[in-house]
């Protein structure tokens, strides 16, 4: 269900009686839906809880139970580890456009809508970080026209954010945004609009939104090789991978990434986030173009990642036990002169000498000989036949 089936005409918005800053609000979000483009947005959280109960605009019962369901869900899910960066290709844009058979323009208008969606699921399970790919270096590339409109469109959702972030009765209220990229190659309204609205909400603590705008992994390694090569010279510190890192555009997001999800079907990283999905990093394809990416798609998406994060973390917790038992028995062999002071049993338990819980993501240890018991002195064979 999408907002599409209760949204207010815009007859309805010119007759309410709300503030200035409201109506403003409705006129935009009734813009940004025109045209079918009501699709961009699930009815949950912030558009039903909150800008539909500021119109007064009246929801149908259904509509209240969906959106106190998906409520429960998040807060169900929040019990659980969630992860502390969680980073976004928003990929399928002009295609959902296209199908729609609207402006490249409408396609982009409603992929800003659903990242600012995305954000209030996101704020509420908890997600200390989340990081999006808005505009390459390469998309430098495409015709002057488009770029000019993504450039404007780029500062249109800044201010949006940027609002909502300044706005006690917003559920994004405190959110602190960072621009991660090379701004040499934006024009000087753009970086002073950047620069305000990273002042203005350079006191968020609970929720940051990091914009890859505009960025490629390549430029951000070659920056922070170039900082780091500045500061070898100048204070004659060493050039580490932690310098590095220490040195990228995320700050101290730079390190690691520990979900990464693309949209649009293509299984590529597109010179993004090379350096930060490593160890851990957990990369996420899903064939939905990113308007269409909804609330089930990413709680599946979470849940599935907070299901192996607690498999994974059992399954480590386990292999120290074990490794804490091999130390004490070999501890306890080598004190009792070879023998095993287990009960005067020449055998282990069966539960010793099993390999643990078999985890789909890993290999499983096999027995090492040092855990195995003194081998017998002699053994008595006896033919039956």
């Amino acid at each position: 269900m999408t907002l599409s089936h209760f949204w207010p005409t815009k007859e309805q918005v010119e007759q309410l009686e709300v503030p200035a800053y409201d109506e403003e609000v409705a006129a935009d979000l009734y813009e940004q839906n025109e045209g079918y483009l009501a699709k961009i947005s699930t009815s949950s959280l912030h558009h039903a809880r909150q800008q539909l109960s500021r119109l007064r605009v009246k929801t149908s019962v259904l509509t209240r139970f969906v959106a106190w369901f998906q409520t429960f869900m998040l807060a169900v899910l929040s019990y659980g580890p969630t992860p502390q960066h969680l980073s976004f290709i928003m990929d399928g844009n002009r295609r959902y456009a296209k199908r729609l058979g609207q402006p490249v323009k409408e396609g982009h208008k409603a992929g800003g809508a659903k990242l600012i969606d995305i954000l209030y699921i996101c704020k509420r399970l908890n997600v200390n970080s989340v990081s999006a790919y808005a505009f390459s270096i390469e998309n430098f590339n495409r015709s002057p026209a488009e770029v000019d409109t993504l450039m404007g469109l780029l500062g249109y959702y800044i201010d949006q954010f940027t609002q909502r972030a300044t706005d006690a009765r917003d559920d994004l209220y405190g959110i602190k945004l960072k621009i991660a990229g090379d701004m040499s190659y934006l024009s000087g309204d753009l970086v002073a609009k950047i620069r305000k609205a990273e002042e203005l909400t350079r006191n968020g603590t609970q929720f940051t939104l990091y914009l890859a705008l505009p960025y490629t992994s390549r430029n951000d390694i070659a920056h922070a090789m170039k900082v780091s090569v500045e500061n070898c010279v100048n204070s004659n510190a060493d050039i580490t991978e932690e310098a590095l890192t220490q040195n990228m555009y995320f700050e101290k997001h730079s390190d690691k990434c520990d979900l990464l999800i693309r949209t649009s079907g293509h299984t590529r990283l597109s010179d993004y986030m090379l350096w930060q999905v490593h160890e851990n990093g957990i990369l996420e394809f899903s064939d939905c173009l990113w308007p269409d990416y909804g609330f089930w798609r990413l709680y599946f998406t979470m849940l599935k990642w907070s299901f192996y994060n607690t498999w994974q973390q059992a399954s480590l917790n386990w292999d120290n036990e074990q490794q804490q038992k091999e130390y004490t028995n070999n501890n306890n062999n080598a004190s009792g002169g070879g023998k095993h002071n287990n009960n005067s049993s020449w055998f282990p338990a069966l539960s010793d000498l099993m390999p643990g819980p078999v985890s789909p993501f890993r290999k499983t240890k096999g027995i090492s000989l040092e855990s195995l018991p003194p081998a017998p002195l002699a053994v008595t064979v006896v033919d039956r036949k």
